[in-house]
């Protein structure tokens, strides 16, 4: 069972880190070409980028480029700087006076920066050279690790929804996370309505979930989902505080599914989400499948029997007498405390919850009524 494999996963099975020195072993040549390029603009001394094994992947001597640097391979070695004289230039293949120094990203290094030169004259500006490539090194490392990151969240989520996933390859990507994946888990969906940039919902979301165990991405164009696990989920109702308060700068609805306590229960999760989005999105509030549970069960609104139903419910009724009913719900069926809502005296909600009895048949303070004319409210506000 994925299951099984999936809680196993331990933080230290494989880290980000030593997963992405896989991946880039070797500087890429556009990468290596720009750290040349930018670095020689406040340079008078040529630069060359070397891969660990020695190749010169670009330099201000373009004649350099793909020859071997013997000295570069000494520095991979000792993982020190390497300083090379007239005399040793003359030992080593393909070597000029210089400064060799390692290029480090994650404690490895994966390649070397050399200044051509004297090495005497460059001790100064050495140490300045290596940490402003490696500064670019981990800016675009690190940004390609995101993206790689994000699109393999991306692949579990949906495959993770889906009935019938690829088990193989999806414990797999899962070992790959950052974090174990583990029950229970909830599944949030947000939908961005307003005029301002996704990118902006984006960093937000990255913002308020920054190292937290939880999935998180793009669904469509303008839906992204959230999938909460493990400790997570006891957080859900501080991730929602921070999410309302995103929800007053950008124009979203919000839909949170129910908690599950399998990976194989995650597709019912996500059509419960699924389903308070859309109730959300009519309503203009956030939305839990808890509250709209009784009306999935209701599989198409636009039946027949669906459209009787309401219109001998709630085709009388004022739009006062609803929001007198709806407030009366709201407060558990409690005159006292709909009174204090509404700010109205108790006895004339009571002469309200009557006229409503008398219009539709049924009493809002009898239990089953109130089952009738909570569901009829619901019917019709989705409709």
């Amino acid at each position: 069972m994925v299951n099984n494999i999936i809680i196993g996963v331990q933080y230290n099975c494989i880290s980000t880190a030593s997963f992405l020195y896989g991946v880039y072993k070797m500087l890429s040549i556009k990468l290596a070409e720009e750290i040349v390029a930018q670095t020689m603009l406040r340079l008078h001394h040529n630069i060359n980028v070397i891969s660990p094994n020695g190749v010169i992947l670009a330099s201000g001597d373009k004649e350099r480029i793909d020859l071997i640097h013997e000295g570069a391979m000494e520095v991979v070695k000792t993982g020190m700087p390497f300083l090379i004289d007239e005399t040793l230039s003359k030992e080593f293949q393909n070597c000029k006076p210089g400064i060799n120094m390692p290029i480090k990203f994650h404690d490895k290094t994966i390649g070397v920066i050399g200044i051509t030169g004297n090495p005497n004259d460059l001790n100064e500006i050495a140490n300045l050279v290596q940490l402003t490539t490696e500064m670019m090194v981990h800016q675009v490392l690190t940004e390609s690790e995101s993206e790689w990151q994000r699109k393999n969240g991306d692949f579990i989520f949906k495959a993770l929804i889906e009935d019938e996933p690829n088990q193989g390859i999806l414990t797999e990507r899962i070992h790959k996370l950052p974090f174990p994946l583990k029950e229970p888990f909830q599944i949030i969906l947000l939908k961005h309505d307003g005029n301002h940039s996704s990118n902006n919902l984006s960093i937000n979301l990255e913002n308020i979930l920054y190292k937290q165990p939880i999935l998180y991405g793009q669904m469509e164009l303008n839906e992204y989902y959230i999938c909460l696990s493990g400790d997570a989920v006891k957080n859900l109702n501080s991730i929602l505080n921070q999410l309302t308060k995103l929800r007053k700068k950008l124009e979203i609805h919000m839909g949170i599914g129910p908690e599950v306590h399998t990976i194989e229960e995650l597709p019912y999760g996500y059509n419960g989400a699924k389903m308070a989005l859309a109730f959300s999105q009519e309503v203009q509030q956030d939305t839990f499948f808890e509250e709209i549970e009784v009306y999935t069960l209701l599989k198409n609104k636009d039946d027949l029997d669906v459209k009787k139903f309401l219109s001998k419910t709630l085709f009388d009724i004022s739009e006062k007498l609803l929001n007198t009913l709806e407030a009366f719900f709201e407060s558990d069926l409690q005159i006292n405390l709909c009174a204090d809502r509404l700010q109205i005296h108790r006895h004339t909600l009571t002469y309200r919850l009557n006229k409503i009895h008398e219009l539709t048949g049924y009493h809002p303070q009898n239990f089953k009524d109130a089952f009738v004319l909570k569901l009829a409210l619901m019917l019709s506000k989705q409709r």
